[in-house]
Protein backbone atom coordinates (compact mmCIF):
# COMPACT_ATOMS: atom_id res chain seq x y z
CA UNK A 1 0.00 0.00 0.00
CA UNK A 2 2.78 2.41 0.95
CA UNK A 3 4.64 1.73 -2.34
CA UNK A 4 1.54 2.51 -4.36
CA UNK A 5 1.04 5.80 -2.46
CA UNK A 6 4.70 6.80 -3.02
CA UNK A 7 4.54 5.99 -6.75
CA UNK A 8 1.31 8.04 -7.10
CA UNK A 9 2.95 11.01 -5.39
CA UNK A 10 6.03 10.61 -7.61
CA UNK A 11 3.90 10.57 -10.78
CA UNK A 12 2.00 13.66 -9.61
CA UNK A 13 5.26 15.52 -8.90
CA UNK A 14 6.62 14.48 -12.28
CA UNK A 15 3.51 15.77 -14.08
CA UNK A 16 3.62 19.03 -12.11
CA UNK A 17 7.32 19.43 -12.97
CA UNK A 18 6.70 18.98 -16.70
CA UNK A 19 3.78 21.38 -16.53
CA UNK A 20 5.95 24.00 -14.84
CA UNK A 21 8.64 23.64 -17.52
CA UNK A 22 6.10 23.93 -20.33
CA UNK A 23 4.28 26.88 -18.80
CA UNK A 24 7.48 28.76 -17.97
CA UNK A 25 7.94 29.38 -21.70
CA UNK A 26 4.44 30.80 -22.08
CA UNK A 27 3.64 34.46 -21.71
CA UNK A 28 0.23 35.63 -20.64
CA UNK A 29 -1.25 38.77 -22.20
CA UNK A 30 0.23 38.77 -25.70
CA UNK A 31 2.63 41.34 -27.13
CA UNK A 32 3.30 44.66 -25.43
CA UNK A 33 2.13 47.94 -26.95
CA UNK A 34 5.65 48.57 -28.22
CA UNK A 35 5.71 45.17 -29.93
CA UNK A 36 2.27 45.83 -31.46
CA UNK A 37 3.48 49.17 -32.87
CA UNK A 38 6.52 47.48 -34.38
CA UNK A 39 4.32 44.81 -35.98
CA UNK A 40 1.99 47.46 -37.47
CA UNK A 41 4.96 49.48 -38.77
CA UNK A 42 6.46 46.38 -40.41
CA UNK A 43 3.13 45.50 -42.04
CA UNK A 44 2.81 49.05 -43.36
CA UNK A 45 6.31 48.89 -44.82
CA UNK A 46 5.53 45.62 -46.58
CA UNK A 47 2.19 46.75 -47.99
CA UNK A 48 2.71 48.73 -51.21
CA UNK A 49 0.51 51.79 -51.70
CA UNK A 50 -0.28 54.14 -54.55
CA UNK A 51 1.30 57.59 -54.29
CA UNK A 52 0.67 60.86 -56.09
CA UNK A 53 4.16 60.67 -57.59
CA UNK A 54 3.46 57.25 -59.10
CA UNK A 55 0.00 58.37 -60.23
CA UNK A 56 1.55 61.30 -62.12
CA UNK A 57 3.82 58.86 -63.99
CA UNK A 58 0.87 56.98 -65.48
CA UNK A 59 0.26 57.85 -69.12
CA UNK A 60 -2.49 57.20 -71.61
CA UNK A 61 -1.84 54.11 -73.70
CA UNK A 62 -0.09 52.14 -70.94
CA UNK A 63 -1.12 48.51 -70.50
CA UNK A 64 -2.40 47.08 -67.21
CA UNK A 65 0.97 45.35 -66.73
CA UNK A 66 2.86 48.63 -67.21
CA UNK A 67 0.58 50.41 -64.72
CA UNK A 68 0.94 47.59 -62.17
CA UNK A 69 4.71 47.54 -62.59
CA UNK A 70 4.86 51.32 -62.17
CA UNK A 71 2.75 51.22 -59.01
CA UNK A 72 4.53 48.15 -57.65
CA UNK A 73 1.47 45.95 -57.13
CA UNK A 74 -1.68 44.65 -58.79
CA UNK A 75 -4.92 46.59 -58.82
CA UNK A 76 -8.31 45.44 -57.61
CA UNK A 77 -10.77 44.87 -60.46
CA UNK A 78 -13.73 47.24 -60.21
CA UNK A 79 -15.49 45.87 -63.27
CA UNK A 80 -16.35 42.35 -64.31
CA UNK A 81 -13.15 40.98 -65.83
CA UNK A 82 -15.03 38.25 -67.66
CA UNK A 83 -17.27 40.77 -69.39
CA UNK A 84 -16.98 41.24 -73.14
CA UNK A 85 -16.76 44.99 -72.63
CA UNK A 86 -13.75 46.89 -73.93
CA UNK A 87 -13.70 48.89 -70.65
CA UNK A 88 -11.98 47.53 -67.54
CA UNK A 89 -11.47 49.54 -64.37
CA UNK A 90 -9.00 48.81 -61.56
CA UNK A 91 -8.29 50.54 -58.25
CA UNK A 92 -5.14 50.86 -56.15
CA UNK A 93 -5.25 51.94 -52.49
CA UNK A 94 -3.24 54.87 -51.20
CA UNK A 95 -1.52 55.23 -47.84
CA UNK A 96 -4.19 57.34 -46.15
CA UNK A 97 -7.66 56.01 -45.36
CA UNK A 98 -10.03 56.51 -48.29
CA UNK A 99 -7.18 57.47 -50.64
CA UNK A 100 -6.95 55.59 -53.91
CA UNK A 101 -6.55 55.82 -57.65
CA UNK A 102 -8.59 54.26 -60.40
CA UNK A 103 -7.57 53.54 -63.94
CA UNK A 104 -9.90 52.65 -66.79
CA UNK A 105 -8.55 50.69 -69.72
CA UNK A 106 -10.19 50.84 -73.13
CA UNK A 107 -9.12 47.98 -75.38
CA UNK A 108 -6.44 47.11 -72.79
CA UNK A 109 -4.82 50.57 -72.88
CA UNK A 110 -5.04 53.24 -70.18
CA UNK A 111 -7.71 55.71 -71.23
CA UNK A 112 -8.58 57.60 -68.01
CA UNK A 113 -7.14 57.87 -64.52
CA UNK A 114 -8.46 59.47 -61.33
CA UNK A 115 -7.13 59.83 -57.82
CA UNK A 116 -8.56 60.78 -54.45
CA UNK A 117 -6.43 61.87 -51.49
CA UNK A 118 -3.05 60.58 -52.68
CA UNK A 119 0.03 62.19 -51.21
Amino acid sequence: MRVKKVSTIFIMLLVMGFSAVILSGCRIGGPTNEAKETIVEEEQKETPVATLEKYNQLEKGMSYEEVSDNLGFSGTPMSDESSESNHKTYAWDGEQPKSFLTVTFLKEKLSTKQQVGLQ
